[in-house]
Formats: structure tokens, C-alpha cells, sequence
């Protein structure tokens, strides 16, 4: 597994990142997660990193969109 980065510039990348990206209606993210509506997903997630960064409760919002931006690259490690 991949270390993702929590300072403020990465979070910054990645936000700027969903914020951007064109995403498909589906994706399955592993043989247990499939996201049924990825823009709902990202806002999702953007809405938690927004109201709450840098509030470490809160990385597996970063975690999930590090994942998907992993996903939509060709870079999962997926077995």
C-alpha cells in the first residue's frame, strides 16, 4: 500500500485534482467497493477535507480520494 501525504500542500494537490477531473458514472474501486456515483463520492469527500482539514479524524476522506485518483491513473496495486 502506498503512503499518501497529509500536509497541507499534497491535501491542496488532491482537491485541486477532484475538483478538475472528469470522472466515469461507476467505478469499482476493488472486488469490495464499488462506487455506484464517483462525482457524488468526491463531493462527498471534498466536503469533509473542506469543513475539517487539517483534523486527522478526517484523512480517510483523503485516503478515499487518493485511492480513486490512484484508480483513475492505472495506479492501483489491485491483486
Amino acid at each position: 500500500m502506498e503512503e499518501y501525504k497529509y500536509d497541507e500542500e499534497s491535501v491542496n494537490a488532491l482537491v485541486k485534482w477532484a475538483e478538475t477531473a472528469t470522472f466515469p458514472e461507476q467505478v469499482m474501486l476493488s472486488d469490495a467497493e464499488n462506487i455506484f456515483d464517483v462525482k457524488r463520492y468526491v463531493r462527498a469527500n471534498l466536503s469533509d477535507i473542506v469543513a475539517h482539514y487539517p483534523d486527522e479524524f478526517y484523512n480517510p476522506a483523503i485516503t478515499r480520494l487518493y485511492r480513486l485518483k490512484d484508480k483513475m491513473e492505472g495506479k492501483d496495486n489491485a491483486e
